[in-house]
């Protein structure tokens, strides 16, 4: 197992190239899923957009603050993290790009549903209701790892999770409302973003 590991080790400036271009992917995976969407925030939503981008601040503010002051550096001996926080980003990204293609064109990337959604419960959808954020956080937490800092790891677990849930309970409202007793009947099986756990 050492040695498996010790090849891997290979120096931080090709682990910060790599973890660039990952993200790079990444941020060029996203922009073209925005980029195909015609929906546009509606008034009511702009309370949370609102409280998104204070939150993203913050945690970009601490984000810098931890890296610059060094703070939950891991040593040396954890590097094979950075190749674990690689796989995560990747399985991450796979489980978002198949629930969005399960979901096809009722898939939106605002706070809004659909004119006229179905309820999907095929798939991931079988265990959670949000199985397209639930890819999203575990690709962040997939960064977390890749950051050898335990630290930003535990930082950008709470921030995706607090992120994801007041969004969640913004769309659900209006599933609920949409869907009536059928949405309400799915939730009684399903959780909302980890399988089994909430």
């Amino acid at each position: 197992m050492g040695g498996i590991l010790s090849i891997l080790n290979f120096s931080s400036q090709f682990n910060n190239n790599l973890l660039g271009v990952c993200l790079l992917l990444w941020v060029i995976i996203e922009y073209r899923i925005i980029m195909k969407q015609d929906k546009r925030p509606k008034k009511k939503d702009r309370k949370a957009i609102t409280l998104f981008a204070i939150l993203i601040v913050l945690f970009s503010l601490s984000s810098i603050i931890m890296f610059e002051s060094n703070l939950g550096r891991l040593g040396g001996e954890y590097h094979y993290f950075f190749w674990v926080g690689i796989l995560i980003i990747i399985v991450g990204n796979i489980i978002r790009q198949y629930s969005m293609h399960i979901m096809g064109s009722s898939y939106v990337a605002t706070l809004q549903i659909q004119d006229k959604p179905k309820l999907i419960k095929v798939g991931p959808f079988k265990l959670v209701r949000h199985p397209c954020y639930t890819g999203f956080m575990i690709s962040l937490w997939g960064l977390g790892f890749a950051s050898l800092n335990w630290l930003f790891l535990l930082l950008i677990m709470l921030f995706s999770l607090i992120v994801f849930l007041i969004q969640i309970r913004i769309e659900e409202r209006e599933l609920e409302a949409f869907f009536g007793e059928e949405y309400k009947e799915y939730k009684k099986t399903t959780k909302k973003i980890l399988p089994y756990i909430l």
